[in-house]
């Protein structure tokens, strides 16, 4: 049975071709689409990964489809383009237009496996510029009503530490009696990252009395309900931190600002800026509660008394 790779205009040319095809002969599947290619891949991909992760190459793929019936090995980086210039004319935000980047090109990376394509065109698809929003930070207006009704609104306190000590709304909720010393005004907690677990934090002069305060209670953390039990970090949120601020007159920031507002009050006050990564931790350096009896710790605590 004869098979036809092509027609050609000369005999040197038709064998030429056949020689090519006898060194590399198209796949089995160099005439499938987008369309087959990206169910074949989803079918093997998608059991490996998190339902979030399928649900982000779904979102995507709801735009890349346009281009579904055209056969894989014709695609280019300006197929790919054209679908997210267009969507991005659409108003789709960046986050989304590279989640499409991302998609074209594992698809590529699967044809390349299997001989489809002998390039990965989805990286030369290029996205926009990312800009870099403002962040919110609490001024120093809003952060002086606070200490002026700290005792009188309830957990305004909390938002203070937070202020203080650049801690996440988890990390701060986490933390046990456990996690500060209170003799050496030392708090040891951290979770995300590497280098934010278990980092030391010097206790702000500032705040000392209101985690004196929480230490007393002797809670099962430190930030606790009346009777003891931890917070879940929605319903501090939802029940007590925009409450609190909402009794002072304040702006209902978002809790992360409290963080953004300690790393701009240090900045301000000028403290080096690989002394704001390890107390915040996003330095490659992680200060562990192993080496919080270290000479640097004063330096640290020189630092963040600073603000």
């Amino acid at each position: 049975m004869f098979k036809t790779i092509g027609y050609f205009r000369t005999r040197q040319e038709a064998l030429e071709a056949l020689s090519n095809y006898q060194v590399a002969p198209p796949a089995p599947k160099a005439e499938i689409t987008l369309g087959d290619l990206y169910k074949e891949w989803s079918e093997i991909k998608f059991p490996e990964i998190s339902q979030a992760t399928v649900n982000n190459y779904r979102a995507a793929w709801k735009y890349a489809c346009k281009l579904e019936d055209i056969k894989f090995k014709e695609l280019r980086s300006g197929h790919w383009q054209n679908v997210i210039d267009s969507c991005k004319e659409e108003g789709l935000s960046r986050s989304s237009l590279k989640k499409i980047k991302t998609l074209a090109t594992l698809l590529y990376g699967y044809a390349l496996q299997n001989d489809i394509v002998n390039k990965n065109y989805g990286e030369y698809i290029r996205l926009p510029k990312e800009e870099k929003k403002k962040k919110d930070i609490f001024t120093d207006l809003e952060i002086k009503e606070m200490f002026n009704q700290v005792n009188l609104i309830p957990w305004l306190d909390t938002i203070l530490i937070m202020i203080y000590t650049g801690m996440r709304i988890s990390e701060l909720l986490s933390l046990t009696r456990f996690n500060v010393d209170i003799n050496k005004g030392v708090i040891v907690g951290g979770v995300k990252t590497d280098c934010g677990k278990d980092r030391v934090i010097p206790i702000n002069k500032k705040i000392l009395p209101y985690v004196q305060r929480w230490y007393d209670e002797k809670g099962e953390s430190l930030i606790c309900r009346k009777d003891g039990n931890p917070i879940p970090t929605k319903y501090y949120r939802e029940k007590y931190y925009y409450s609190a601020l909402k009794q002072a007159g304040i702006r209902q920031l978002k809790p992360h600002a409290c963080r953004h507002t300690f790393a701009s009050l240090m900045a301000q006050a000028k403290v080096d800026p690989l002394y704001i990564q390890r107390i915040i931790g996003h330095a490659d350096y992680a200060f562990t509660a192993n080496e919080y009896t270290h000479p640097e710790i004063k330096v640290l605590e020189k630092a963040i008394n600073k603000i």
